[in-house]
């Protein structure tokens, strides 16, 4: 399977654009909805397809070239006198993309469909020998939407429209992926999120007017469900007037919650208005989280297995050594929790020559010191490795989600800049990424660096923007056996594990001392006065069960110091 090479910024200029294009199967078919697709531009003779006035529209006819199997348009097509005048459908896999664009082509067709070999997303397709051409608008969509259009477009009568749709219909509101506010992460842990101080979510979106009428009381809603419980519907004071062409940023109250369980959380938008949209595809946009006890992610997660989703494997382009995907993670109550590692997903050039086994993936744990701001002045200069960890494939696990532990598990600290990498050397390994999440709206609202790169040795803040997410997840998790490497503090407490009792030297410390202890989710297990007679302060844990705490030593005059032990049974 080809995977797609990718500049550090170009990306996100791209999909940015792609906001206006749209591959739509039109009613009156079953399926009719807007589909995810990529669509052909740099290096291809197809126009331009930001201009309305190269948008197509024709009925979906599969294009054969005289093989017993899915077409794959390697050769002249077969049915030219059926797919003349119509939008051909084929399939990927066996030649280049142009050399199939361009059969079809040659057989009359006034654009092409190609539907992926392969789940996930639909992927780039680069410029090849025969792509400049290719003068018809060339998309791709995934092997998911293929075969659910298959039996419909084999029955004949089922038509689409390609291309930027801005004044196609009247009436026609919308928005799409990059234009809304969501979680700052998809997977949040519920020990950082313990109530509204810790955790919520803003909510608004940029809604546009792509009709050729303007619109009258225009209306953002948004629904946040957790299973069958509603947990809010909110609605936006109407707007009395969005001119044709125009846009606005809707803002919606916040979502919060004085407790959040544990589960998938599901955030819906949705778009009114006085008149019938008559493009009601692009109405509505999902924005949903999880919260869980165990996953932090950026990428989205299964609902059911907590496993990060990837749809596209990329890799920088015009790079032979090193590559590495990150995200970043800062919290105020980071030493709640510890990592272990992190779950990824990667591929080869498959089925070609190049398999997974003996290649070999490593993550970083990495401090990030550098100061900054905002993703405006952020640079990446001084980190240093806190812990790191490898995998080596011996299967060929092809876009399989692995788990790699740590060499050492380590324990966060609050309000510290981190970067969780997973990183690939060499010219055929592409790591998993998610392009169904997009974070442009809420990086232009936080400023947060979410996704860096390196490649060759060069970092980049932006990597391949907001839209293209690392598919890796980090696994967190409560103290275990073998945990004993703590930040250093003022004070020290041995043993260190301890199973019965903790020694904790106090120096000249006299008088009453408050001494209370925190489990790894911030909860209160015990508090208890201590009348201070001696340099030693030893505390009773025997009642304690295996795990990490926090014990909070307040003195008389209202001062603090914190003291990080674990309990090992």
């Amino acid at each position: 399977m080809k995977k797609f090479l990718l500049g550090f910024v170009a990306l996100f200029v791209a999909v940015m654009a792609n906001a206006q294009v749209i591959f739509y199967v039109e009613p009156p078919s079953v399926n009719s909805a807007s589909y995810e697709f990529t669509y052909a531009t740099t290096g291809w003779g197809s126009p331009d397809m930001l201009n309305p006035a190269n948008a197509v529209q024709g009925e979906l006819v599969f294009a054969v070239d005289g093989t017993s199997a899915d077409s794959l348009c390697c050769g002249a097509v077969t049915n030219g006198a059926a797919v003349t005048g119509k939008i051909a459908v084929l399939y990927r896999g066996d030649c280049q993309f142009g050399l199939k664009a361009l059969n079809a082509q040659t057989a009359g067709a006034i654009a092409v469909v190609i539907i992926n070999n392969a789940p996930g997303s639909p992927v780039g397709m680069a410029a090849g020998t025969s792509d400049a051409s290719v003068t018809i608008p060339v998309v791709m969509i995934s092997q998911a939407a293929g075969a659910l259009l298959k039996p419909e477009i084999e029955a004949g009568g089922t038509t689409a429209f390609i291309g930027a749709k801005n004044g196609y219909y009247d009436y026609d509101l919308g928005f799409y992926k990059q234009h809304i506010l969501r979680a700052e992460k998809f997977g949040n842990l519920q020990a950082l999120c313990q109530d509204d101080t810790e955790f919520e979510v803003e909510l608004g979106g940029w809604v546009y007017n792509y009709g050729a009428q303007d619109q009258n009381n225009v209306i953002l809603h948004c629904e946040v469900d957790l299973g069958a419980s509603n947990l809010l519907t909110v609605a936006s004071t109407p707007e009395a007037l969005l001119a044709s062409g125009d846009s606005i940023f809707i803002s919606l109250p916040t979502f919060s919650q004085a407790t959040y369980a544990n589960g998938y959380y599901d955030i819906t938008y949705y778009i009114t208005s006085d008149d019938a949209d008559e493009f009601p595809s692009d109405d509505s946009l999902q924005a949903d989280f999880v919260m869980s006890d165990t996953v932090t992610s950026y990428t989205e997660l299964d609902a059911g297995t907590l496993q990060p989703i990837t749809g596209a494997f990329y890799r920088a382009s015009g790079t032979t050594s090193d590559n590495s995907a990150c995200f970043y993670f800062n919290d105020p109550n980071a030493s709640r929790v510890a990592i272990g590692g992190l779950t990824t997903a990667a591929a080869t050039q498959y089925p070609d020559s190049v398999l997974l086994d003996g290649q070999f993936l490593e993550v970083y744990l990495y401090q990030w010191n550098d100061i900054f701001t905002d993703i405006n002045d952020a640079v990446i200069g001084d980190i240093d490795v806190l812990t790191s960890g490898e995998y080596y494939y011996t299967a060929n696990l092809q876009e399989e989600n692995i788990y790699i532990p740590f060499e050492e598990p380590i324990l966060l600290e609050d309000d510290q800049n981190y970067l969780f990498c997973v990183t690939h050397y060499g010219e055929d390994l592409f790591l998993g990424f998610n392009t169904v999440v997009d974070y442009t709206t809420n990086v232009n609202y936080y400023l947060t660096p979410n996704f860096p790169i390196a490649a060759d040795g060069a970092w980049n803040v932006v990597g391949f923007g907001f839209d293209v997410v690392p598919g890796f997840s980090a696994h967190m998790f409560t103290a275990q056996v073998g945990l004993v490497e703590l930040p250093n503090y003022d004070l020290t407490a041995y043993p260190n594990p301890a199973n019965s009792y903790i020694n904790i030297p106090m120096g000249t410390c006299e008088g009453d001392l408050n001494v209370t202890v925190i489990d790894i989710s911030g909860k209160i297990v015990s508090n208890q006065n201590v009348s201070m007679n001696s340099s030693m302060l030893t505390v009773d844990v025997t009642t304690l069960a295996t795990g990490m705490y926090t014990l909070k030593l307040t003195y008389a005059d209202g001062s603090t110091k914190d003291v990080k032990v674990v309990v090992n049974r």
